[in-house]
C-alpha cells in the first residue's frame, strides 16, 4: 500500500471540471485547473455578447492602464506582452468568482491540461495540498522522479529553481514546476517533521498513474480509491469491484478524499457502480432554463451492498457529484469532512492562440435542489484529521491492509469508516 497525507482544500467531454485549486491530482502539477464537466466543446471566442469588449462601462479603465505602463514601467524592457495580457484575461476570469473552477490557461497550461485527462503527465509525480496557503506535499508517486529524490509527505516547497514560492497561486507554482522530459528542476524544501531545508535536484519525466487502486482490509471489506475522473476510471472501478468480488468482499469504503474531480461523464459512470439505475445524481441547470435530472445508469456492478464513502475538504466537483448521488440513494453512510463545494459545469473553448478557457456554463445542483457551490456537502459522520495525517491508499499490487497497518495509522477517519461498515467498534474515536 501507498501512504498519503490527507488535505484540506485540482472537474466533461465535454467535460466536468472540478476545482484542483488547493490538490493537485494533476500528477504533472499542473495547479489549479479544474476538472468538471463541459457540456459542448466550443472553439474561439463567441460574437453573441450582450455588448462588446469595447463598450463595457470601464473598458477604459483597462485600455488607460495599458498605456500607461507602456509609457511609465520602469523595467518596461523585462516585461512580456503577453504575460499583461494573459494576467488580465486570468483577473477577468477569477472576478467571476467560480473559485477553483473557471479558468483561463495560457497556451502551454491549456496543452497540459489535455494531457491531465488522458492519466499520463510530464512531471516529477507529486500531489500538492494549498490548504495552508504553501505547496505542501501530499503524497509521491512510486518511483517516480520526487519519490527517487527523497520528497516525502508533509515537505513544503519553498522555492523552485530558486523562485519563492510563497504568495503565489497554484497556477503560478505550476507554471514554475512543468517542463519538458528530461529537464531539471530544484525544489528548495523544507521539512517540518524534523526542521531540515534541502536542496533537491530531480529531472522531469512522464508519469503514469493507475486511477483506481484496491486492497482488501480485514473482515472481507475492500477499500478502494479513485484519484481522479479520468478517461477510463469507469472501466477501472468495474475491474477494481470485480477483483474485490472475487476475494469474497462483503463490504467496500471508496475513497474519495483529495479526488479534484474530472469528467462528468466518468462521474455519472462512477456513482453508477453504486446507485441503482435511475436515482437522481445531480440536477443540470443552464444559465436559462429549469433543472434537470441526470440519474444513474444501469448495470452497476455494486448497487445494492454495504457502501461507505470517505471524503476531505479536496474532495471537489465530479467526486462531489458521486457523493450527492450516493447519499440521495441512501446508499451508505459518508464520512470525513465537507468537501471543497463546486456549483458549475465548464465548457472548455479553444481561443485563438492555443490559450484556453473553462467556464462554468450551467450549474449542477444536488438531487434535492440545493447547491453545494461555496459551502460543500457535509458528511453524515464528521472525522477531521490534521493536514500532515498519512491516508492509507492502496498501492497498484493491491497487497492487503492488516489489521496491524490500521491500528499503526493515524487514519482516523479509514478506522471509523472500517467500524461502520463493520458494525463494530474495532477502533476507539480517539485512538491515534
Amino acid at each position: 500500500m501507498r501512504r498519503k497525507p490527507t488535505s484540506t482544500d485540482q472537474p466533461a467531454h465535454t467535460r466536468s471540471f472540478g476545482a484542483i485549486q488547493r490538490v493537485l491530482v494533476a500528477f504533472a502539477l499542473l495547479a489549479s485547473f479544474g476538472l468538471g464537466m463541459g457540456i459542448d466543446r466550443l472553439s474561439g471566442p463567441q460574437t453573441n455578447a450582450a455588448s462588446s469588449f469595447q463598450d463595457a462601462p470601464n473598458y477604459a479603465t483597462l485600455e488607460e492602464t495599458w498605456n500607461l505602463i507602456q509609457d511609465n514601467y520602469v523595467a518596461l524592457d523585462d516585461v512580456n506582452e503577453s504575460d499583461l495580457i494573459y494576467g488580465a484575461a486570468s483577473g477577468m476570469v477569477e472576478a467571476l468568482g467560480d473559485t477553483g473552477h473557471s479558468t483561463f490557461q495560457t497556451p502551454a497550461q491549456a496543452k497540459q491540461f489535455e494531457n491531465v485527462l488522458s492519466g499520463e503527465f510530464v512531471g516529477i509525480g507529486v500531489s500538492l495540498d494549498y490548504s495552508t496557503g504553501s505547496p505542501i506535499i501530499s503524497y509521491t508517486f512510486d518511483g517516480s522522479p520526487a519519490d527517487q529524490a527523497g520528497i516525502r509527505s508533509g515537505d513544503v516547497i519553498t522555492a523552485i529553481d530558486g523562485t519563492i514560492t510563497a504568495g503565489l497561486k497554484p497556477e503560478d507554482v505550476q507554471a514554475l514546476l512543468l517542463g519538458d522530459e528530461g529537464e531539471d528542476v530544484t525544489l528548495s524544501i523544507s521539512r517540518p517533521s524534523t526542521g531540515e531545508t534541502l536542496e533537491l535536484t530531480m529531472t522531469r519525466a512522464v508519469i503514469e498513474y493507475p486511477l483506481v487502486t484496491y486492497a482488501m482490509l480485514p473482515d472481507d471489506i475492500a477499500l478502494i480509491n479513485v484519484s481522479q475522473y479520468a478517461t477510463g476510471v469507469t472501466n477501472e472501478l468495474k475491474t477494481a469491484i470485480r477483483a474485490v468480488k472475487r476475494e469474497g468482499a462483503t463490504g467496500i469504503i471508496l475513497d474519495l478524499r483529495n479526488n479534484g474531480g474530472g469528467l462528468v461523464f466518468e462521474a455519472i459512470g462512477v456513482a453508477s457502480q453504486f446507485v441503482p439505475e435511475g436515482e437522481p445524481l445531480y440536477l443540470y441547470q443552464e444559465r436559462e432554463g429549469d433543472p434537470r435530472s441526470v440519474n444513474a445508469v444501469p448495470n452497476g456492478l455494486w448497487t445494492d451492498a454495504p457502501l461507505v464513502v470517505l471524503m476531505n475538504n479536496n474532495t471537489a466537483s465530479s467526486s462531489e457529484m458521486t457523493i450527492g448521488g450516493i447519499m440521495a440513494a441512501n446508499r451508505g453512510e459518508s464520512i470525513g469532512e465537507a468537501t471543497f463545494g463546486t456549483g458549475t459545469i465548464l465548457t472548455p473553448f479553444d481561443l485563438s492562440d492555443g490559450s484556453g478557457l473553462n467556464l462554468g456554463t450551467a450549474k449542477w445542483l444536488l438531487p434535492d435542489g440545493s447547491s453545494a457551490w461555496h459551502v460543500g456537502i457535509q458528511p453524515d459522520i464528521p472525522v477531521s484529521q490534521p493536514v500532515d495525517t498519512e491516508l492509507i491508499v492502496p498501492g497498484s499490487n493491491s497487497d492487503p491492509i492488516t489489521m496491524d497497518d490500521l491500528e499503526a495509522s493515524s487514519d482516523q477517519q479509514l478506522k471509523i469508516a472500517f467500524n461502520t461498515i463493520t458494525g463494530t467498534d474495532t477502533f476507539p474515536a480517539d485512538s491515534n
